[in-house]
């Protein structure tokens, strides 16, 4: 068997330009990849760590009913004993904190114009602690002081709109849970910028405690859990569903994967390019291997003769070529993954930056991680393309008449 390895890698060699030439090609395949494989698993984890520490967390708690029907009125669907649940679940392990959230809807007025805004009610203390924190422009974080002036952030786009700036007042309308209509004037202490500039054209926060003497109710409509990494979300959910039950209420919990469909949305185009990449690449090396096999076959036309004549199976003049298609498959990946790591190297330390995508108004990082599960992908595939390419040059080659191929010129 050693002698038969040792063949074949002495074949692979006997044309060094060619054997070149198709480790460059193969090598290429791999190496891009891992590039594009690499930036998009970049752009994922980025874009998974973003969504959830946005805001989204890596839990959520609602009450059962909130899935079920609409709110007839606001907060009619929330959960009334959330600090005993708050402290239930704050508990388990892997838990950094939790925080409770309202959010409603109404109109905000400067005193010549009104606009409709989407609310978000927090707790400064608790988003803090969870690691929370507002994209400000200009001004500050809301503050945890339960006395003073009711303090709100505003989305960058909606101060535009309404003419606002930081220290500047503002009149908020919703409607309560007995379907009232209350108001509330606020401070403006901060501009925001999310990066979603449909979401921040109605964006606007409070205070928990302001909100809900605005909607006057102390229910809230969920809590967030924040972990102390997204690859625990699996295992805390599992531990804290049982906990959820026996309670007045009847609770359902969601993972931020449940709730974060922009995430899957763009997660599922990129496996979805990446595959198309896969086939293309499967199918150039599949392609352009055949034609440089057949042609060493027909260039050694002679010594297939020789060793049939001297009572070679035939057998093992297919495995011979294959042997040779996946040595070159091995050589070219190590090339590729070689080369695709290096590249990658140098991007990540270029500093390049790409334009943001549609919707988000800031630009992302172009990076590529080195992924190595895909490193192993890229290399099986191309290992398979050159074994699959090798297949017709090397049944040819077993079929040679022995006359015929000792007379081939």
């Amino acid at each position: 068997m050693g002698k038969f390895l040792l063949l074949a890698f002495r074949n692979i060699f006997r044309n060094r330009r060619r054997t070149l030439m198709t480790l460059l090609m193969v090598g290429g395949g791999v190496a891009g990849l891992l590039l594009a494989g690499g930036y998009f698993a970049f752009m994922t984890r980025g874009l998974r760590e973003d969504t959830i520490h946005n805001g989204l967390g890596h839990i959520q708690i609602f009450t059962a009913e909130h899935f079920r029907r609409d709110e007839v009125h606001v907060l009619d669907t929330g959960i009334d004993n959330w600090r005993q649940i708050a402290g239930n679940v704050s508990t388990g392990g892997h838990v950094r904190s939790v925080a409770p959230r309202i959010e409603f809807y109404g109109m905000v007025s400067n005193g010549s114009k009104s606009s409709v805004f989407m609310g978000s009610a927090v707790d400064p203390v608790a988003e803090n602690s969870l690691g929370f924190s507002p994209r400000l422009t200009s001004g500050r974080d809301l503050s945890g002081k339960p006395n003073g002036e009711v303090e709100a952030l505003i989305g960058a786009p909606l101060a535009k709109s309404m003419n606002v700036k930081v220290g500047d007042g503002l009149t908020l309308l919703a409607v309560t849970t007995d379907g009232a209509l209350n108001g509330v004037d606020v401070q403006i202490v901060g501009i925001v910028n999310n990066g979603i500039a449909e979401l921040d054209a109605r964006y606007l926060r409070i205070t928990l405690a302001s909100a809900q003497r605005l909607l006057q109710s102390d229910r809230v409509t969920n809590l967030v859990m924040g972990l102390d990494a997204t690859e625990n979300t699996d295992m805390v959910a599992a531990g804290l569903a049982p906990r959820l039950k026996g309670l007045p209420q009847e609770m359902v919990l969601k993972k931020w994967i449940d709730l974060a469909a922009y995430y899957k949305q763009v997660r599922a185009m990129f496996n979805g390019i990446f595959l198309f990449m896969g086939i293309i690449v499967f199918f150039m090396v599949l392609m352009s291997s055949v034609n440089t096999l057949l042609m060493a076959m027909f260039e050694r036309t002679r010594e297939i003769g020789t060793m049939l004549a001297m009572g070679t199976p035939r057998g093992w003049i297919v495995a011979l070529f294959m042997l040779e298609a996946t040595l070159l498959g091995l050589l070219g990946a190590a090339v590729g993954l070689a080369g695709g790591n290096l590249l990658g190297v140098i991007l990540n330390a270029s500093g390049l930056h790409m334009p943001p995508p549609p919707g988000y108004t800031v630009n992302i990082p172009f990076r590529v991680l080195h992924v190595p599960s895909m490193m192993i992908g890229a290399s099986i595939l191309v290992v398979m393309s050159l074994a699959s390419a090798s297949i017709l040059p090397a049944v040819r080659a077993s079929r040679l008449q022995i006359a015929e191929a000792l007379a081939h010129v």
